[in-house]
């Protein structure tokens, strides 16, 4: 499968990278500038450089799938809104447009509910929380993934993963995360559905089937 990583030169974007290639994927990594690609490469991936703020169509031309993990830099609410909304829009579009039919969008917990949170936070949450909205009405095999809070403890391989969590708080590790993005990508079981987690008692594989 070729597979458009967006947020690649991120933490948790890289371990997805490598996850994938591990997997025989093509993968081609989205990076806004050239000079964040040197170790994406050594990894095997192709690099894709292109800003989220500007035109992004040609990124997933013969791509089968983009998993998006951008999150913007600033604390800037038109940056926030131009990368984590306006961007992840413009992708799905152009699936849409190219025939890109599976789309995992990195998400938050705390996305659905933005009210509850405050300051800069709250702009991150309500960006994404619209742009969930967006992929809820596209016509792709889509799966919002809303992680805990990121940690760097060593994987576990074990997580919890619901629908909805009830709750605000809860942490995974940034590898174990990475991972059951990984094992999403081909699990028609997550197509067109929202996935809450956080490290549990499951293994990823056994949580992400049970829907």
């Amino acid at each position: 499968m070729n597979v458009l990583v967006v947020g690649a030169y991120g933490q948790v974007g890289m371990q997805i990278v490598d996850l994938l290639l591990e997997e025989d994927h093509r993968v081609l990594a989205m990076v806004q500038e050239e000079s964040q690609g040197g170790e994406l490469e050594k990894l095997g991936a192709d690099l894709v450089v292109a800003d989220l703020r500007q035109s992004v169509e040609f990124a997933v031309e013969g791509c089968d799938a983009v998993i998006f993990a951008a999150k913007s830099n600033t604390d800037q609410q038109e940056d926030i809104f131009a990368v984590e909304r306006d961007g992840l829009i413009k992708l799905i579009e152009a699936c849409e447009s190219n025939a890109a039919e599976r789309f995992i969008f990195v998400s938050q917990m705390g996305a659905n509910h933005p009210e509850k949170a405050s300051g800069t936070e709250q702009m991150h949450l309500k960006a994404k929380g619209e742009a969930e909205e967006r992929l809820r009405k596209s016509n792709l095999n889509y799966t919002i993934i809303r992680h805990g809070l990121l940690n760097n403890d060593p994987e576990s391989g074990m997580i919890i993963a619901k629908g909805d969590l009830k709750r605000t708080t809860g942490q995974i590790t940034r590898i174990d995360l990475a991972h059951t993005v990984a094992v999403a990508l081909e699990n028609e079981h997550t197509y067109h559905r929202e996935v809450e987690v956080i490290n549990g008692n499951r293994k990823i594989e056994e949580a992400l089937s049970q829907f």
